[in-house]
């Protein structure tokens, strides 16, 4: 049966992945990478290092059996844009509206008779960052000196501030876990964030729809906090989201539909945090995911 083979490639990277031997949909998903990021028994994600001293991270799709691409054809991929290409889209988007994603540098798709056989998205990879999820689980609700103290709240600060920033911008991430988002340490001890695994994440401009999606995202965002981090620092990522000094009877109103969506997501995200340590270290220079 024919195969379909299309890959599209941002133009300042063309060199750099030919170089590489990563310019075909052949050779990226043939390749082996020179760290497994994340894996599961359809998808995963590897880290490849090109010449001269840069990294990228390939995530990739596959539906094996006619099954798979039946049910995929069922929620769009059929006539619609497949994962990879839709989170490429998605993080483009969130770059040009200002928003610290990680950069998409190429997507590809494998398709059997229109079918979807396998897709793949490729980043560039963000150097010295690693995943808020393995943060927050090593240096989580720990007692200590004033300075960590100091830069806890300082993390929770301008953690709060990016996601309200993306929010205002009308863009809801929908899957807005801690796996989801890269922290980066800065030469000046400050840190920052970039946001990634976005493929269901859109620009909604209906306010009442985009709402919806928000509660979803914040809900995310405090899946494991109550396990890992305390009632304070909770409450003062909340302030400082909302840009407030303390919450009035609305703001607590909508922290309760929160707390509710959050309490859905806890056990798989609880699962998925514990699956961590089978690829530890984790990923330390950004753009995997699962």
């Amino acid at each position: 049966m024919l195969t379909d083979d299309h890959i599209w490639i941002d133009p300042p990277f063309r060199e750099q992945l030919r170089r590489g031997g990563l310019d075909t949909v052949r050779a990226v998903l043939a390749r082996a990478g020179d760290t497994l990021a994340a894996w599961s028994r359809t998808s995963d994600a590897i880290r490849c290092d090109l010449p001269p001293a840069s990294s990228i991270y390939i995530k990739r799709y596959h539906y094996p059996r006619w099954a798979h691409r039946l049910r995929g054809s069922f929620r769009g991929t059929f006539f619609r844009a497949s994962r990879a290409r839709s989170e490429f889209r998605a993080l483009s988007l969130m770059r040009q509206l200002g928003i610290q994603a990680v950069r998409p540098i190429a997507f590809g798709e494998r398709r059997i008779a229109h079918f979807l056989k396998s897709c793949f998205l490729i980043t560039e990879a963000v150097p010295d960052a690693m995943p808020l999820s393995w943060f927050i689980k090593t240096f989580g609700d720990r007692p200590g000196s004033g300075h960590v103290l100091a830069t806890r709240r300082e993390i929770l600060t301008m953690l709060a501030r990016q996601v309200r920033h993306m929010h205002d911008a009308g863009f809801v991430h929908r899957d807005l876990f801690w796996r989801n988002v890269l922290l980066r340490l800065l030469p000046d001890s400050r840190f920052e964030f970039y946001f990634l695994d976005a493929s269901v994440g859109k620009r909604i401009r209906m306010v009442q729809r985009r709402q919806e999606s928000i509660v979803r995202d914040i809900a995310a965002m405090g899946a494991l906090a109550p396990d890992f981090c305390s009632k304070a620092d909770q409450l003062r990522f909340l302030l400082a989201y909302l840009g407030v000094e303390r919450l009035d009877r609305q703001d607590r109103e909508w922290l309760r539909r929160v707390q509710a969506k959050s309490d859905l997501f806890r056990e798989s995200e609880w699962k998925r945090m514990q699956r961590m340590d089978v690829f530890h270290p984790p990923i330390l220079a950004g753009g995997g995911g699962n």
